[in-house]
């Protein structure tokens, strides 16, 4: 039915879509470290506990027309429920342009949507939950299984070991060369199914661009003094950025924008 209906019509429903899940990776967010149902109680004020009305959990929009606070209380609500309603909105519209609407579609934005929640998890509490990992197992392999997702099994398999080898053999040099844990063991089963799903070049290039975006950012926060040497840091994220980053830059024909200029550029 989706494919008979023009961008213009798709787009603006993917965008509520996608605002809508993004109101429920909040709930997921919160919840899920703190070992909370996501089903019950409703969503409701963390001060006063008054529920929040439907009119007012309008995705993205309920957060404006609050004015950031509740109703009751005043008490404000943070600024991010807004902000990963928005974000989920956009990638939900960005994997449907890039990879149209079909199985592939389904299993990439499941993967997005899963990265959304582990980014804010890992930010917030410096963990990546065995739940989510083993989600994204599941996917996987019913992915590679039903050929919604365009990779070989060999490829996946590849792919899994070297991004999560890759991950353990730098979390083993830190440790000994820091004397503490630089990648955590939570980064390294990330790695399993992030490599499964890329495979073995896609991989590489994820990897590339989770430590390069890494430093970057890191240097700049300790240049502003947002963050000290000794400061923990999520890797997650990060790792999150490099794998959607390389998937976002798949061409139409199946290759990669940013390899194939590294190819021409080199070779």
């Amino acid at each position: 039915m989706m494919h008979m209906l023009s961008d213009t019509v798709i787009i603006p429903i993917l965008f509520v879509l996608g605002s809508a899940f993004g109101s429920f990776l909040n709930v997921v967010i919160y919840r899920v470290p703190l070992k909370m149902s996501i089903v019950r109680p409703s969503s409701h004020c963390f001060s006063c506990k008054t529920p929040v009305k439907i009119q007012d959990n309008i995705p993205i929009l309920g957060y404006f027309l609050l004015d950031g606070k509740c109703r009751h209380c005043s008490e404000p609500f943070p600024s991010r429920y807004a902000f990963v309603e928005l974000i989920t909105a956009l990638f939900t519209i960005c994997i449907y342009l890039i990879f149209g609407m079909g199985h592939t579609f389904i299993m990439y934005l499941a993967l997005t949507y899963l990265l959304i929640a582990i980014t804010f998890v890992d930010i917030d509490h410096f963990i990546i939950p065995n739940g989510f990992v083993l989600i994204g197992l599941g996917m996987l392999i019913l992915g590679i299984y039903t050929g919604w997702i365009p990779i070989e099994w060999e490829d996946a398999m590849s792919g899994s070991f070297v991004f999560a080898g890759f991950l353990f053999a730098i979390g083993l040099i830190g440790q000994f060369i820091l004397g503490k844990e630089s990648i955590g063991f939570g980064d390294v089963k990330l790695g399993l199914v992030l490599g499964g799903y890329l495979g073995t070049e896609y991989s590489i290039l994820a990897l590339y661009l989770s430590f390069a975006i890494s430093a970057i950012i890191i240097f700049v926060m300790m240049g502003g003094n947002l963050i000290k040497k000794d400061s923990k840091i999520p890797f997650g994220p990060y790792l999150a950025a490099g794998t959607l980053i390389a998937l976002f830059t798949t061409t139409p024909y199946g290759g990669n924008y940013i390899l194939n200029w590294y190819y021409t550029t080199m070779f």
